[in-house]
């Protein structure tokens, strides 16, 4: 098993050691390729994944053929638990965006696991209600703010998330188009290309093909409206 500390925000780092020991031990070692689906929109399967490793993005796709990102998953966090807690069809697809190593945990081990340790299964109710929260800030945001402050709430977001710093910038360690960053903000591409311009003439973000990074923190905040408490 990988030895790096776990995500402080994941939900495995939310675990005490004793119960990461009793949930991997349920678990069986499953990897997946760059662009390889983990779970299906609409299908009716209950496993549960724990992420050990790459990065997964999930997406909606609606009646009308538009795919919607909703949300990127990383190491130490769980895919799935909603479909392996309600028993209904999965809401969304989930795809790896490079090499994912993963443990698959069946439905039934899943229940049980939570059922056996109160603790763990507050520990993972947490994580949902925090994915809920999540959707709803975004609904928020879509009612209370422009496109450009909107991208830049979510730039400030997936620089919370999964920021990896360097010397003198903030890389958002994971790959993302601009079509994407629209689906997540509701707005056109168009859009989003005028908001980066003009965090790119500010001085904010430099973008490369799928890559962004952060110039300065401090006047991304500014720009998406973060409180000072808050950042």
């Amino acid at each position: 098993m990988d030895r790096r500390p776990w995500p402080a925000k994941s939900v495995i780092a939310s675990l005490a050691s004793h119960q990461r020991r009793a949930l991997f031990a349920l678990g069986t070692p499953t990897e997946f390729a760059a662009e390889e689906v983990l779970v299906h929109q609409g299908e009716t399967t209950k496993h549960v994944y724990v992420l050990i490793d790459g990065i997964t993005k999930v997406t909606h796709s609606s009646h009308n053929g538009r795919r919607v990102l909703l949300a990127i998953r990383s190491r130490g966090d769980l895919i799935g638990e909603f479909a392996g807690l309600d028993d209904r069809p999965r809401i969304a697809t989930v795809t790896a965006t490079g090499p994912v190593a993963a443990l698959a945990l069946g439905h039934r081990d899943f229940a049980s696991y939570m059922a056996q340790d109160p603790e763990a299964a507050r520990a993972v109710s947490a994580s949902v209600v925090g994915k809920f929260r999540s959707t709803t800030e975004r609904v928020v945001d879509y009612s209370a703010h422009d496109a450009p402050v909107r991208l830049a709430r979510v730039l400030y977001r997936l620089y919370r998330d999964h920021g990896v710093h360097q010397e003198d910038h903030v890389e958002l360690g994971i790959p993302i188009t601009q079509p994407e960053l629209a689906s997540i903000i509701g707005a056109s591409e168009a859009a989003v290309q005028k908001a980066l311009a003009g965090l790119r003439r500010h001085g904010i973000v430099s973008t490369g093909y799928r890559t962004t990074a952060i110039t300065s923190l401090a006047a991304l905040a500014d720009a998406a409206d973060i409180p000072a408490d808050a950042r």
